[in-house]
């Protein structure tokens, strides 16, 4: 089923005439086609051919911010922004789709339960996901959310944050406009429409599939908006406060994406589309910053906004080598190979020195810094682990190498982070003062993952990683602890 895109143009209506007669939200856009009439870039993702459209349309003192993807000739993805230099005075439908089908069912999930019926005319409230499926369609629609821009690349939800989706229905089928409430100045409305040619994006009636997806509708503490995924801000970071959200170079939401993609098309275009978003927002340097501040940081070491968190960037550096292997592209090997540079430079750079050799590379860096931060045990084991596996994907030998010399610093330590209760340390400083005390199991799984390469890879396991994991396990184990992997 041929899924036509339209964004709907009208003529400026005078604000005081909408107020008094006009029922219907104020609606801006363009004419149709304005987003995939121009293929910007196209690339290969596995066996199928992407392509890219972005465009700017401005709308007054306002601009609505499109970016779409065309995936395999097919399905379609969309990503919208709508964003203010000064308040509104009333509701705005911002975008616009038609879909030749009157077959369709709407799906939601109200907190407890799962709700499916068939679409009907009038306005789709009070969620933050619908799940659209027809004859020969299915679609993720992630409905308008209000943020206020924060310094520092921060985002806050507005009090009247939830848009909403209308549905008409039409001559073919039915066209969904997607609104905004009022809305301040220096706000954006951003929203995410999926569509897949068949009706098989999700299948609900897969074993788990109702469960997992209740916890992907762009709710809660991870939210993925126009330019990446955003979590609640610190309270060290800057700024922070009641619905302050920061975006996070880590991107968990993708994972769980990655993971169903070779058995969900829904989860396997918004892994694409996702993961292309966050691309673009690779620095000149090959990191992926975060633009907050950091009051801890900025006291302990002077490092100031928008600087590099070795732990997130191997956290999403680890899903590009996840989606190499899930659909190989060169965009995916060329970011990896910026970001390894990168590294492979900081590491050279700002490392601490072990008596045989082996190098702690601190957690977090800024250009403006006056000195160089601690090394934290689950940040080391991370990037050890990365390191191995990008150096098998990109074969590039010095990158094992680097990690060689990690895992040597670590080797070198062992028994030094042990404290007395059995619990680790966690950092060490450069001039190789232990202290602090470490996560109740986030490390363990770090040593239990890096052991499991290094079996796997080399046919053996490393010493002091059982030495460590021994002490680790039983300071859970008599705290009552079972979270960790197994």
């Amino acid at each position: 089923m041929k899924l036509l895109q339209r964004i709907c143009l009208f003529a400026a209506i005078p604000v005081i005439l909408a107020l008094c007669v006009c029922r219907t939200p104020l609606r801006f856009g363009a004419q149709a086609d304005a987003l995939f009439g121009t293929v910007a870039d196209t690339y290969e993702a596995g066996e199928e051919t992407v392509e890219v459209s972005r465009t700017s349309l401005p709308q007054g003192s306002s601009v609505l911010l499109l970016r779409g993807w065309t995936l395999g000739g097919e399905d379609r993805c969309v990503m919208g922004s709508f964003q203010t230099a000064h308040r509104t005075l009333r509701s705005r439908a911002i975008w616009s789709t038609e879909i030749a089908d009157d077959t369709l069912s709407v799906r939601w999930f109200d907190g407890q339960i799962w709700h499916d019926e068939p679409i009907r005319t009038g306005k789709y409230h009070s969620n933050t996901a619908f799940f659209l499926t027809g004859r020969d369609f299915s679609a993720l629609c992630y409905t308008p959310q209000v943020w206020a821009f924060r310094e520092n690349g921060s985002r806050q939800l507005a009090d009247n944050w939830l848009g909403w989706i209308e549905a008409d229905q039409t001559k073919n089928g039915w066209r969904l406009t997607f609104c905004t409430p009022r809305m301040k100045g220096s706000s954006t409305a951003d929203f995410t429409f999926l569509t897949v040619a068949d009706s098989s994006g999700i299948d609900w009636t897969r074993d788990g599939i109702p469960a997992l997806w209740s916890n992907y509708r762009n709710a809660g503490d991870g939210r993925w908006c126009f330019d990446g995924y955003y979590t609640p801000s610190p309270e060290t970071y800057i700024p922070t406060g009641n619905r302050v959200f920061f975006r996070n170079a880590a991107s968990y939401m993708i994972r769980s994406f990655l993971y169903q993609a070779g058995s969900t098309r829904t989860a396997r275009d918004l892994s694409i589309a996702m993961l292309d978003t966050m691309i673009s927002e690779q620095s000149d340097d090959g990191c992926w910053p975060t633009l907050s501040g950091s009051t801890w940081l900025e006291s302990e070491y002077g490092i100031g906004a928008g600087f590099f968190d070795t732990r997130f960037n191997t956290e999403f550096a680890g899903l590009l080598l996840l989606a190499e292997y899930r659909f190989p592209s060169d965009i995916y090997r060329d970011s990896l190979r910026r970001y390894c540079g990168f590294f492979k430079d900081f590491a050279e750079n700002y490392h601490s020195e072990t008596g045989l050799g082996g190098w702690f590379i601190p957690d977090y860096w800024h250009e403006g810094m006056s000195s160089v931060s601690h090394t934290s045990l689950n940040h080391q084991l991370a990037e050890i682990l990365f390191l191995y596996r990008a150096s098998d994907a990109l074969a590039d030998d010095s990158l094992s190498a680097l990690a060689d010399r990690m895992l040597l610093a670590v080797d070198e330590t062992g028994e030094d982070w042990v404290l007395p209760d059995g619990n680790l340390h966690y950092q060490v400083s450069q001039d190789g003062e232990y202290g602090n005390t470490d996560y109740p199991y986030l490390t363990y799984d770090d040593l239990f993952k890096l052991q499991k390469y290094l079996s796997d890879r080399f046919s053996r396991t490393d010493p002091v990683l059982d030495l460590l994991m021994q002490h680790k396990r039983a300071w859970m184990d008599a705290n009552g602890i079972t979270a960790y992997m197994k």
